[in-house]
């Protein structure tokens, strides 16, 4: 049996576990600005089909990919803390939430199923962001990057998250909108549904046969969540 196999109109899982950038947070589009005036402040153009190989990765795997798409003699430590600022300060006047992100909270709340996120993201950055955008009241955990030894795609951060909410990873279902969450939820045996953000899904990813939606609303409605 596919354990990634979700039907519509299902019934609630036990836990859900979020990603957080691009599925409840619109900070994808924010790193991605960010990044571009990062490559204009060292006279690079970067194509954008480049910059898409970099979403949804950990700081470790991102920075070995940088590093190729980058001009080699790119100071790879200042470029970071550039793009880092410039995200941050984005970020310092409005934390946006994507859409259908808080009433899909709410609901998984007053429905008492777990909530955690698993993101790349530092643990304490995505605390700071979620309280920024009023959602962390709704979530039990996060489980962040620095948290595994092993960053998405492998399947990591969701064996962490499963375990920390106590719930078999059968029992859950993951929320992603990048190809590489999709791919960790997958490996992990936890089933999950793929809200796509910045980028479309790839044929490797569609291929997993998982369920994808353009967002958080349609998924609520076409699983009979209300």
């Amino acid at each position: 049996m596919n354990v990634n196999h979700i039907s519509r109109e299902t019934e609630l899982p036990e836990a859900v576990l979020l990603d957080m950038d691009g599925l409840l947070l619109d900070t994808e589009s924010v790193a991605r600005d960010a990044f571009f005036a990062s490559c204009k402040h060292i006279n690079f153009v970067c194509a954008e089909s480049d910059y898409a190989q970099l979403t949804g990765h950990g700081s470790v795997l991102r920075d070995k990919i940088l590093s190729k798409i980058l001009p080699v003699e790119t100071d790879m430590t200042s470029f970071n803390q550039f793009w880092w600022e410039t995200f941050h300060h984005i970020l310092s006047k409005e934390v946006r939430v994507k859409q259908g992100a808080l009433d899909f909270l709410e609901f998984m709340y007053h429905q008492k199923v777990k909530i955690a996120v698993a993101t790349s993201s530092y643990t304490q950055s995505a605390d700071t962001l979620l309280s920024r955008a009023n959602l962390r009241p709704y979530i039990g955990i996060i489980i962040g990057g620095d948290q595994v030894i092993n960053a998405k795609p492998a399947p990591d951060i969701y064996l962490k998250a499963a375990s920390s909410v106590n719930v078999a990873a059968k029992n859950c279902i993951a929320f992603e909108d990048s190809d590489v969450g999709t791919k960790a939820a997958h490996a992990a045996g936890v089933p999950v549904i793929q809200i796509p953000d910045i980028s479309a899904p790839n044929a490797e990813s569609i291929a997993l046969g998982h369920l994808i939606f353009n967002s958080l609303d349609i998924a609520r409605d076409k699983l009979g969540w209300r």
